[in-house]
C-alpha cells in the first residue's frame, strides 16, 4: 500500500514535468509572434523611414595635387633626366567649430495587420559656425594644388524619411541642398555646393540647417563638431537614452520628455575621425552616437515571455497544493484530474498571448485569468468535494495571478519581486506544515489505496 502512494507521487511529478512541454511550446510561440511583429515593423519602416542616424555636418573640400617626378639615369656616360607628371585627387574634411541641434519629435503609430510600429516625425534644426580653410601652401616647392568647390555635408542614414528640407543658410547665402551625401564616407545624406573656395586666409561662416525627417522608434546623432549641443523634445513619455553619450540633463513627465547633451571636442574627436576616413565607406563616423529610443516600458512580448516563465511555478505550486489537500482531507484523486488542472493552467498563457494582440494587455490578462481561474474553481469544487475548499483554492490561484501581474508591470523590480514571492510561498508552506506528521499521512493515504 505504501508502494502505491509512492507510485502515485512519482506519477504526479511526471505529469508536472510533462506539462512543462506545452508551456515551453507557448514560449516558443511568443518568440515566433515577436519575430513576426519585428518583420511587420521593418516593413512599415521601409515605407516611412527606419531608425535614423544624423552625421555631421561637416565640410568636404575636394582638391587635386599635381607634382612632377624627376628621375635621372646615366646612358653611355651621359646623364639623362626624365620627368613624369603625377597627380592625386584628395578630400579635406573639416568639422564645424560649433553646432547646436534642436530636435522636436512627434510620435505616432501605424499598423500592419495586428502589429503596430512606433513612428515619429522630427523637426530638426542645426545652427553653428564652420571655418572655410585657407589654400594649402607648397611646402616642398614642387606640388601644385587645384581646389574644387567645397561641399557642406549632412549624413542621413535613411534618406527615404526626408520630408522637407530648407535651403542651407551659410553666411549671407542661401544654398539649395542636393540629394546624396556628396562624400563617399557616408552611405546617404544631402549636400550643398558652396560658391566660396579656399582663399589666402581662412573664413568662419555661420550656418543654419532645417529639415523634417521621419523615422521609426529611435533617432541618433553622430557629433563631429568641436563643440556640440543637442536638445531633444518629444510627446512620448518613455524615452531610453542610449549610445556612448548620455544626456547632461533630462526630464520626463506623462506629457513627454526633454533632454540636453553637451559634447566637447575631446569626447567627440570629430577631427580625428574625419581624418581617418581614407576608406569608403567610413564606418568610424557613426561609431560614436547619442541616441534616444521611444520605447514601451515592459513591452508586450517581453511581458508575455516573462509570464510564461512563471508557468512552471504555477503548475508546480498547484499540484503541490492539490496533493496536500488530497492527503489532509483524505481524498482520492486520479492523475487525470491533476492533468486537467495542469492543462487549464497552461492554456492561460496561450489565451493571454492571443488576447493581448487584440486588446490592451491589462484587459487580456483579466479575461484570461477570469476564464482559467473560473473553470479551475468550478472543477476543484467537485474534485475536492467541498465548495469551501474549491473556492479557497480558486481564490488563492487568483491572488497568485494578481501578484504575477504586478511583477510583470514592475519592469525594474521584476527579479526582486519574483524572488520575494518564491520565498514567501516557501515560508508559508513550511510554516503551515511544520507540525504535520508526514509518515502518518503517508500511512493514511496508503490505507485508502
Amino acid at each position: 500500500m505504501q508502494r502505491a502512494l509512492h507510485v502515485k507521487t512519482l506519477t504526479i511529478a511526471a505529469l508536472a514535468l510533462a506539462l512543462f512541454i506545452p508551456v515551453s511550446m507557448i514560449r516558443d510561440l511568443v518568440s515566433e509572434r515577436q519575430a513576426r511583429r519585428n518583420e511587420a515593423v521593418q516593413g512599415i519602416a521601409l515605407g516611412w523611414g527606419q531608425r535614423q542616424v544624423l552625421t555631421g555636418p561637416y565640410l568636404v573640400v575636394p582638391y587635386q595635387r599635381t607634382w612632377t617626378e624627376v628621375t635621372r639615369e646615366t646612358v653611355d656616360g651621359a646623364v639623362k633626366e626624365r620627368r613624369v607628371d603625377r597627380s592625386e585627387s584628395l578630400r579635406l574634411r573639416i568639422p564645424p567649430e560649433q553646432v547646436h541641434w534642436s530636435v522636436d519629435l512627434a510620435s505616432q503609430e501605424k499598423s500592419r495587420g495586428i502589429y503596430a510600429a512606433r513612428l515619429y516625425t522630427a523637426r530638426i534644426k542645426a545652427e553653428g559656425r564652420i571655418t572655410l580653410p585657407a589654400q594649402l601652401g607648397d611646402p616642398d616647392g614642387q606640388s601644385r594644388y587645384r581646389w574644387d568647390a567645397p561641399q557642406f555635408v549632412v549624413g542621413i542614414s535613411d534618406p527615404r524619411g526626408v520630408r522637407q528640407v530648407a535651403a542651407l543658410r551659410l553666411g549671407d547665402e542661401d544654398i539649395e541642398f542636393t540629394p546624396g551625401a556628396g562624400d563617399s564616407a557616408l552611405a546617404g545624406g544631402m549636400h550643398g555646393m558652396l560658391v566660396q573656395r579656399p582663399a589666402a586666409a581662412p573664413r568662419t561662416l555661420a550656418f543654419a540647417v532645417a529639415l523634417e525627417l521621419s523615422g521609426t522608434e529611435s533617432i541618433a546623432i553622430a557629433p563631429l563638431a568641436h563643440d556640440t549641443q543637442v536638445a531633444v523634445r518629444s510627446d512620448w513619455p518613455h524615452p531610453s537614452f542610449q549610445g556612448v553619450f548620455l544626456p547632461l540633463r533630462s526630464e520626463t513627465t506623462p506629457q513627454g520628455f526633454a533632454a540636453q547633451w553637451q559634447i566637447s571636442r575631446y569626447a567627440a574627436q570629430g577631427t580625428e575621425r574625419l581624418a581617418a576616413c581614407a576608406k569608403t565607406p567610413c564606418a568610424s563616423l557613426n561609431a560614436q552616437t547619442l541616441e534616444v529610443s521611444l520605447i514601451e516600458p515592459a513591452g508586450l512580448y517581453q511581458q508575455l515571455d516573462r509570464a510564461s516563465k512563471y508557468g512552471f511555478l504555477f503548475i508546480g505550486l498547484s499540484f503541490i497544493a492539490v496533493f496536500l489537500l488530497e492527503l489532509l482531507r483524505r481524498l482520492t484523486l486520479h492523475p487525470v484530474q491533476y492533468a486537467l488542472i495542469g492543462m487549464a493552467l497552461a492554456i492561460f498563457f496561450l489565451l493571454l498571448t492571443a488576447l493581448s494582440e487584440h486588446v490592451a494587455f491589462g484587459a487580456a490578462y483579466a479575461l484570461a485569468t477570469l476564464a482559467c481561474v473560473g473553470i479551475i474553481t468550478a472543477y476543484a469544487v467537485r474534485v475536492l468535494k467541498s465548495a469551501a475548499l474549491g473556492l479557497a483554492f480558486g481564490g488563492a490561484l487568483a491572488a497568485l495571478y494578481a501578484v504575477l501581474y504586478l511583477l510583470l508591470r514592475a519592469e525594474d523590480h521584476a527579479l526582486l519581486g519574483g524572488a520575494l514571492l518564491l520565498f514567501v510561498l516557501l515560508a508559508a508552506g513550511m510554516l503551515a506544515t511544520r507540525n504535520t506528521d508526514w509518515y502518518e499521512l503517508s500511512r493514511l493515504g496508503a490505507s485508502r489505496e
